[in-house]
Order: structure tokens, then sequence, then C-alpha cells
């Protein structure tokens, strides 16, 4: 009975390292996320800083954002999430709805209604005027969000993230980088709800 319980424990603990290392095997650089050539300073110290690259108008953001959002609330508190808008010609007025959000203070409270406004309600937020009429029906005072709107810093921030979008060598979205090194999408990690399980392996790998 020893040598029975002696060699089910072996093969059970066999069997365990196995899939341990084929769990961790399966994330590979160049296959399913991408090592960046030259790491980008980050903005979160200590922790491991994870950046979201999305534009509101792309369908494939707003299929990632809840899943995102689940998985905020497992996120290794080591880690901490970052998101950006991306800026490739023609995309900076989606950008500017961000960048306004977070100077009046709303982007908590109105930048997943704002997935959703673009997506389910079909509005069209085409320019400086829709998007101000969206945000008064939202309880915003109009002439401020003009005026944040026209603002230096947003204008600043627009510019920063232009410049900065080019610096993670993206050619889509979203894309999420992990501490300026290692870029992960829906297509090196196989699927959108993939995605997740390769951020916490690198989160791990970067805090190991």
């Amino acid at each position: 009975m020893k040598k029975i319980t002696a060699l089910t424990s072996l093969i059970v603990l066999s069997v365990f390292v196995f899939f341990t290392n084929t769990t961790q095997a399966e994330f590979v650089a160049g296959k399913n996320y991408v090592v960046l050539d030259k790491p980008v300073e980050t903005q979160t110290g200590d922790q491991v800083e994870v950046r979201e690259l999305f534009w509101y108008f792309c369908p494939h953001c707003f299929s990632v954002h809840p899943m995102l959002e689940e998985w905020m609330q497992t996120m290794d508190s080591s880690a901490q999430l970052v998101l950006q808008p991306a800026v490739f010609p023609g995309w900076e007025y989606g950008s500017t709805f961000y960048y306004v959000l977070e100077e009046l203070g709303e982007l908590d409270r109105l930048h997943s209604a704002l997935f959703n406004a673009i997506h389910i309600q079909k509005l069209n937020l085409k320019t400086q005027q829709d998007f101000v009429t969206w945000l008064a029906l939202n309880g915003v005072d109009e002439a401020k969000a003009n005026k944040v709107w026209e603002s230096f810093p947003v204008k600043v921030a627009v510019n920063k993230a232009k410049a900065s979008t080019y610096k993670y060598r993206i050619t889509g979205v979203p894309a999420f980088i992990v501490n300026g090194k290692y870029m992960v999408n829906a297509t090196s990690a196989g699927s959108e709800e993939r995605i997740f399980e390769v951020i916490d392996y690198l989160i791990q790998k970067e805090t190991q």
C-alpha cells in the first residue's frame, strides 16, 4: 500500500510539473507577445505598468472593454493600469474625447458610457459639438466642456499621445504594453479573452 501511495504521489507530482511547465511554455516571445525593440519609459514607479492603447470608435476596443473591467477586479497589486488613446492619422478627435473627460474629472463616470454611446446607441459623435452635446445630456456644463476642449492642456495631451503611439510600434488597437517592454493584442495572444492571461504572465515575469 505504501508503495502504491508513493507511486501515485510521484505520478501526481509529475503531472503537476508537466502541466506547470506546459502552461509557462505557452507564452513565448515573438509568438504570444512582442518584445519591443526599444523599451519605453513607464509612469508607474515600482509597479508594473499595463498600458492600454485604444480608440473609442474601434469595435474591438469596445468588445475588449468589459473583459478589461473584469480583469481589473483581479489585477495583481504589483501592476497598475494606464489608459491611453492611440492617435493615428484622423484619430485625433477620439483622443480629444478622452482628455476632455479627464480634464473635466468625468473619466470614471463616462468612459464606459462613451463606448456604449458610440457602439450600442450608435450616436454620431464626429465633431466637438456632437461630443459636447452628449456631455450636456450627461450632466456636464456645456460652456465648461467647450472651454476644456479648446484648452492648452488637452491639446498638449493629444500631441503627446500621438508621439507616444508611434513609440510602441503598434499597427492597430486594442494593444496592451506591459512595463514598456512587451506588446500584447488579440492576434498575438490567440483571442481577445486570452490577452489577459498573457498580461498576467508578463506581470509575473516582471516581478520575479
